[in-house]
C-alpha cells in the first residue's frame, strides 16, 4: 500500500444553532450588464447600481425593481444609503472600464428623497481622485468614500450628510483604494493596492482611529500580482477581505479575529479563480464569488474549507441585512434566506445521511470529500459509546483498498476530508462511506 498524506477536518454543528442557507436568483431583477453594488436599509428596501449608469430600487425585498436614475456617460461602481431618503452613488470615472463612452467626471451623486432625484456633489475641498470604488454611510451625517482601483488614491469624507466633502490624497499609503468600512465615525479600514501596475501590486489594508485624518498600514499581502477588493465584517472582531488576482494561483483571502488590528492569509482556491465579492452571514457562514463563470463557493467554518454553493455569476458585492436575509449582485441579483435548523423537521434531520461528490473532480493531487451524519440518530447499528462509528476508505479501479481516511466515532453534522494523493498514479478511484447501516460509494478521477 502506498503512503498517502491526508488531512481531516471535522465541522461540528449544533442541531439547535445551525443555519440552513438558501439562495435564489431574483427573476424580476435587471439581468446582463454587471450590477456593481447593493445597499439595503431593511429586509425590503434596497438599491443596486451598474456600469450602465443605472440605479434601481426595490421596496418588496427584490420581487420587483424600478429604474430610478440613468445616465449613459457615468459608470456607477458603488452605492450607500444612510436611511430611506438619504443616499449616494459613486462614479468610477473616465478612462477606466467605460472607454470613450464614460465622460462624466462627477465623483458622487446624492439623493435626499429616496432616489427619485439625484444631484452631483460639487462642494469638495482637497485633492480629489478621478473616481469612486467604495462607499459607506456610517450614519445620516458621516459618509466615507475611496477610489479607485487603477488610481489615483483618495479618501473622501462628509460630516454633514453630504452637503460638503473633504478629499485626502492617499498616494503615500496606496496606489489605489477599492473599498472602505468603518465600525463607527472614527475607526475603520480601507483596502486597495500598492502599485497601479497590477502585475507588480500587492494588496494592502489601512487602519484609522481618527476619522481618516491619519492612517497606519496593517497588512500587505505576501505576493505580487494581487490587490485587496472587498471588506466584510459579520461582527466587530471577525472580518474578511477578498484578494483579486488576474492570473496565477493559489487564491487567498485575508482574515482578522481582533477587529482589524492583525490579519492573516488563508487559501480559498488551489487553482485560479478571479475573486471579487466576499460576504458572511455570521462569523463562520460565508461565500466568495468573482468576475467569472465559475460558481460561488461557500464556507461553514470561517474559511477553513470551501465547497461549491451552486448559485451566482460575476459576484461583486454581498450585503447582509442580518444573518437570515442577504443579497448578492453580479450578472443579476441573488437573495439569501437563512433558516435555523430548529425550523427544519427533526424527522428529516434523522434521515439525512449524505456522501457528496468529491471536489474538484478530476483532481491533481488533492481533492475534498464531504459527508453528513444525521444528528441525534444514534439508535441504529454501528453506534459506539453514544456515537456512530464511521469508516471512509479509498479503493483503486480493481477494488483493492488503497487507504483508510476515517475509522473512528464521528460527531453528527457535516464532515470534510482533504485527500492528497501525491504518490498515486493517474486513474479511477472509489471512496466508500459506511456509517451505521448506511453504505455509499462514489467514483473519482486522478489526472496527473
Amino acid at each position: 500500500m502506498q503512503k498517502v498524506v491526508f488531512l481531516l477536518f471535522v465541522i461540528k454543528f449544533s442541531v439547535y444553532s445551525q443555519i440552513i442557507p438558501s439562495w435564489e436568483t431574483l427573476s424580476s431583477a435587471p439581468f446582463g450588464t454587471r450590477k456593481n453594488d447593493v445597499a439595503f436599509i431593511n429586509n425590503d428596501l434596497g438599491w443596486i447600481v451598474s456600469g450602465l449608469g443605472e440605479a434601481h430600487r426595490t421596496t418588496d425585498g427584490g420581487q420587483t425593481w424600478q429604474l430610478m436614475f440613468k445616465q449613459d456617460s457615468t459608470f456607477f461602481r458603488s452605492v450607500a444609503f444612510a436611511n430611506t431618503d438619504l443616499g449616494f452613488i459613486g462614479n468610477l470615472g473616465p478612462d477606466e472600464y467605460g472607454g470613450a463612452t464614460i465622460t462624466d467626471k462627477n465623483l458622487i451623486y446624492r439623493t435626499t428623497n429616496g432616489g427619485f432625484s439625484w444631484s452631483p456633489i460639487s462642494n469638495i475641498s482637497g485633492v480629489t481622485g478621478k473616481g469612486i470604488c467604495g462607499m459607506q454611510a456610517v450614519n445620516k451625517n458621516v459618509i466615507y468614500a475611496v477610489g479607485r482601483v487603477r488610481g489615483p488614491s483618495a479618501f473622501m469624507a462628509s460630516y454633514d450628510g453630504g452637503d460638503s466633502w473633504t478629499s485626502k490624497d492617499m498616494s503615500s499609503f496606496a496606489a489605489g483604494l477599492v473599498d472602505v468600512y468603518f465600525f463607527n465615525p472614527d475607526t475603520g479600514i480601507a483596502v486597495g493596492l500598492t502599485n497601479s501596475n497590477h502585475a507588480s501590486s500587492r494588496g494592502i489594508i489601512l487602519y484609522t482611529t481618527d476619522a481618516g485624518n491619519t492612517w497606519t498600514q496593517k497588512y500587505t499581502t505576501s505576493r505580487e500580482g494581487e490587490w485587496c477588493w472587498k471588506i466584510n465584517f459579520p461582527s466587530r472582531n471577525i472580518g474578511y477581505v477578498s484578494i483579486q488576482r488576474n492570473s496565477g494561483s493559489p487564491i487567498n483571502f485575508i482574515k482578522t479575529t481582533d477587529g482589524g488590528n492583525t490579519w492573516f492569509e488563508k487559501q480559498f482556491f488551489a487553482a485560479h479563480y478571479l475573486v471579487q465579492g466576499i460576504g458572511f452571514a455570521n462569523d463562520t457562514l460565508g461565500w466568495i464569488g468573482g468576475n467569472n463563470t465559475q460558481t460561488t463557493y461557500q464556507t461553514t467554518n470561517g474559511g477553513n474549507t470551501w465547497f461549491p454553493a451552486n448559485f451566482g455569476s460575476r459576484i461583486n458585492r454581498f450585503e447582509f441585512v442580518n444573518q437570515f436575509i442577504g443579497y448578492a449582485v453580479g450578472q443579476t441579483v441573488y437573495k439569501y434566506t437563512g433558516e435555523t435548523a430548529t425550523s427544519v423537521s427533526k424527522e428529516n434531520l434523522l434521515k439525512n445521511y449524505e456522501l457528496l461528490q468529491n471536489y474538484p473532480n478530476p483532481f491533481n493531487p488533492t481533492t475534498k470529500i464531504r459527508f453528513s451524519i444525521p444528528a441525534l440518530n444514534l439508535s441504529e447499528g454501528g453506534k459506539k459509546n453514544g456515537l456512530l462509528y464511521v469508516t471512509l476508505k479509498v479503493y483503486d479501479a480493481l477494488g483493492k483498498e488503497v487507504l483508510t481516511l476515517v475509522d473512528e466515532e464521528a460527531q453528527p453534522g457535516e464532515n470534510e476530508i482533504e485527500f492528497a494523493a501525491h504518490n498515486l498514479a493517474s486513474g479511477v478511484y472509489y471512496y466508500r462511506l459506511i456509517a451505521g447501516d448506511f453504505v455509499e460509494t462514489k467514483k473519482m478521477l486522478l489526472i496527473r
